[in-house]
Order: structure tokens, then C-alpha cells, then sequence
């Protein structure tokens, strides 16, 4: 698995193809409605989004939380409707959350073991 700068993913919602998109260097949020954009933010400004956006006439909720763990959900009034946009990029922030925590623990494990 290499670098990629932007991620992408698609999602089928009725008759539309959403695609969310995600700039990690930009941290630029697109979610696009068969290729026409609907929402677009840098979310380096806020970690926590919510916004409601019409999609083939009915309202949605996108919902985005980036600050420990990456979340981005797609909802209704019936529901959650997309649970996950970026499934790649909530893996990788899992991914370092736990390796932050495995080197925290070998730090402390370090540090404890040298005072006795």
C-alpha cells in the first residue's frame, strides 16, 4: 500500500454515484454528485462537520469528525444511509492510532523498567 495524496471512493445512493474525496495534503473534502460537486471544505479549520446537502431532491446529512479517529457518514432522516465515505482513510487512522499507542506503552514499559 503506497502513498496516496488523494483518496477516493464511490457510492451508489438510488439512481446517483457519489464519489467522496479527500486531499491529504490539502486536507480539501469533495463529495461529488455524478461528477458535479455538492459540498467541498478544508477541513483543517474545523474538525468536526455537519451539513445538511440535497441529494436527487431529498436531505441528507453529511457528517464529518477527523480529529483522533476519521469518520465520515452519510445520513437520513431513516437512518444512516452511507456509514463510512472513506473506508481506506478510517482504516489508516486506526492504523496509527494503535501504533501510537503500541510505542507509548513501549516508552512507558522503558521508562519503568529503568527506575528499578
Amino acid at each position: 500500500m503506497g502513498f496516496e495524496r488523494i483518496q477516493a471512493e464511490r457510492h451508489k445512493i438510488g439512481n446517483s454515484t457519489l464519489e467522496a474525496c479527500y486531499d491529504r495534503f490539502t486536507t480539501k473534502f469533495e463529495l461529488k454528485e455524478n461528477e458535479k460537486i455538492i459540498y467541498s471544505a478544508f477541513l483543517c479549520v474545523r474538525p468536526i462537520r455537519k451539513k445538511e446537502i440535497l441529494i436527487n431532491g431529498t436531505a441528507f446529512t453529511l457528517k464529518i469528525f477527523w480529529l483522533v479517529l476519521w469518520q465520515s457518514k452519510l445520513e437520513n432522516n431513516d437512518g444512516v444511509v452511507v456509514k463510512e465515505l472513506l473506508c481506506r482513510r478510517r482504516k489508516r487512522s486506526i492504523g496509527v492510532l494503535i501504533y501510537i499507542a503500541i510505542i507509548t506503552s513501549v516508552k512507558i514499559g522503558l521508562g519503568v523498567l529503568s527506575q528499578t
